[in-house]
C-alpha cells in the first residue's frame, strides 16, 4: 500500500511533466517527426503519423491519471510509452547513434544552438517517470486525508516537477558542460 499523499504527488507530477512534453510535441509535430526519424527504428511512412499519435496518447494518459476511474489504464498506457521511449533511447545509445535530439520536447530540445545528444541519463529520466507512473497502480493506503496533506501534495508536486525540469536543463546543457570541463 502507498500513502495517499505519495500517490497524489506521483500522479500529479507525472501528469504535469507529460502534458508539458505532449503540448510541445503537438506545437511542432514536424520537429518531433524529425526526432523520431533520427532514431531509425520506424519505417519512414510511419514517422509522421506517430509524430501526431504519440503526443495525443501522452496527453490522454496524463489526463486519465487524474481520475480514479481511468487511473490504472492511463498508468499502463504511460508505462508502455515510457518503456518504448527508454528502449528506443537505449538501442540508439548502444548503436552509437547519440548525436540526435531526444524528442522529449522539454528544455532539452528548447535550445536550438546546443548540440543534440542522448545518453544514459535520458534513459534514467524515462525510467524515473515510468516508476512514478507505476505508483498509480499501487493500492492507496486507508489513511484519512487532512487539510495539511493537500499542502504537502502541492509542495511535493512543485518540487518533483521542478526537479524533472531541472534535469531537462542539465541534460540540454550536458554537451556544453562536458566541453567546458575538457577545455
Amino acid at each position: 500500500m502507498l500513502d495517499p499523499v505519495v500517490l497524489m504527488v506521483c500522479v500529479a507530477a507525472v501528469a504535469i511533466v507529460v502534458l508539458i512534453g505532449a503540448a510541445a510535441k503537438l506545437r511542432e509535430p514536424a520537429k518531433f517527426g524529425a526526432s523520431l526519424a533520427a532514431y531509425r527504428l520506424l519505417p519512414s511512412f510511419v514517422v509522421m503519423p506517430m509524430a501526431y499519435a504519440v503526443p495525443v496518447l501522452e496527453a490522454l494518459g496524463a489526463t486519465g491519471l487524474l481520475f480514479p476511474a481511468t487511473r490504472n489504464a492511463s498508468a499502463a498506457l504511460l508505462i508502455a510509452l515510457f518503456a518504448a521511449f527508454g528502449s528506443a533511447l537505449a538501442i540508439n545509445i548502444l548503436r552509437g547513434n547519440i548525436h540526435i535530439d531526444c524528442g522529449c520536447a522539454g528544455f532539452a530540445s528548447a535550445s536550438r544552438t546546443s548540440e543534440k545528444r542522448i545518453g544514459w541519463w535520458h534513459v534514467a529520466r524515462v525510467a524515473l517517470l515510468g516508476i512514478a507512473a507505476a505508483a498509480a497502480l499501487v493500492t492507496e493506503g486507508p489513511r484519512a486525508i487532512v487539510w495539511f496533506d493537500y499542502v504537502t501534495v502541492g509542495a511535493g508536486t512543485l518540487f518533483a516537477v521542478a526537479a524533472m525540469l531541472t534535469l531537462d536543463v542539465l541534460l540540454a546543457n550536458l554537451p556544453k558542460l562536458e566541453h567546458l570541463r575538457n577545455s
